[in-house]
């Protein structure tokens, strides 16, 4: 084993260093630890994928929405290099480990979950539906590892529950994670990022809380409350169903006589059918 010697005069001679250079080692050293602890994912090739395959506002049966071109991304295979698998390659990379503060934790994994649903349908298309038998064959693709990050394997379950909700418990994030369907929140055009990440899932619970198809619609006169069923899939932030997330809900209803309606509770709690249909470009109507 190698033993490192400092002469006591800084010179070198027969296996002896300098202390100068063992200075210069420690600088080079810790400012590449640096580096690596301070890395940030780069998310200019997916900013370009979603300004490129997510199409806004598309009518799909009753659904308005953005949709995804999947038969334009299976296209862009063909050739090498494409900015699908380039994603997914940086995903594949990337150690989760370096990222530094919890926005930017929570908006990577928004992304990659995003990402995974989208690869969970490109892995097995063209298919009508994330919950496809040519997925799943029980019709559950939750439990299926679908991307690898930092090259560990992840499932859609785990990314939701045991990650974004388990580690962080931010109910916000349900209106950010979309599994490729009609009923889902919108799929955005952006990519999240920790500078804007709560700002950006607020304004996607205004717009997924005023679609009264998918997200939220009061009928009085039956005196009935329809709420999406994502606040009922969710058990561990939402235990009693809708009734618990009434509270989170009332902040993104515009109107105040809507929102002490709400939050009466005088009213039964229903909830709105959950469309399963692919989100794509190529079935409008």
């Amino acid at each position: 084993m190698a033993v490192l010697k400092i002469g006591k005069k800084g010179n070198r001679k027969g296996g002896f260093i300098t202390g100068a250079s063992v200075m210069v080692f420690l600088i080079i050293f810790f400012g590449i630890l640096h580096v690596a602890v301070a890395a940030r994912f780069d998310y200019s090739d997916y900013a370009e994928f979603l300004n490129r395959y997510v199409v806004e506002q598309r009518k799909i049966k009753d659904f308005t929405l953005n949709v995804v071109d999947y038969a334009g991304i299976q296209k862009s295979l063909k050739e090498p290099g494409s900015l699908y698998e380039n994603i997914l390659k940086q995903f594949e990379d990337f150690d989760p480990g370096t990222i530094q503060n919890r926005e930017d934790e929570i908006a990577f994994w928004i992304n990659a979950y995003n990402i995974g649903a989208i690869k969970m349908i490109m892995d097995h298309y063209p298919v009508d539906s994330i919950r496809s038998t040519n997925v799943n064959w029980l019709k559950n693709p939750w439990n299926k590892k679908i991307i690898t990050i930092g090259k560990d394997a992840y499932s859609l379950g785990q990314l939701e529950h045991e990650i974004l909700i388990g580690n962080y418990g931010e109910p916000l994030i349900h209106f950010g994670i979309v599994c490729a369907s009609l009923s889902c929140p919108e799929l955005s055009k952006q990519v999240y990022e920790g500078s804007n990440l709560i700002g950006h899932l607020e304004k996607q619970a205004r717009l997924f809380l005023k679609d009264p198809k998918k997200g939220l619609r009061i009928d009085r006169e039956r005196g009935e409350v329809y709420f999406s069923q994502i606040f009922k899939f969710d058990k561990k932030t939402f235990p009693n169903g809708a009734q618990d997330a009434v509270s989170l809900i009332i902040r993104f209803v515009k109107s105040t006589r809507d929102r002490e309606y709400l939050r009466s509770g005088a009213y039964k709690v229903k909830y709105l059918d959950y469309d399963w249909s692919l989100n794509t470009l190529q079935n409008p109507e």
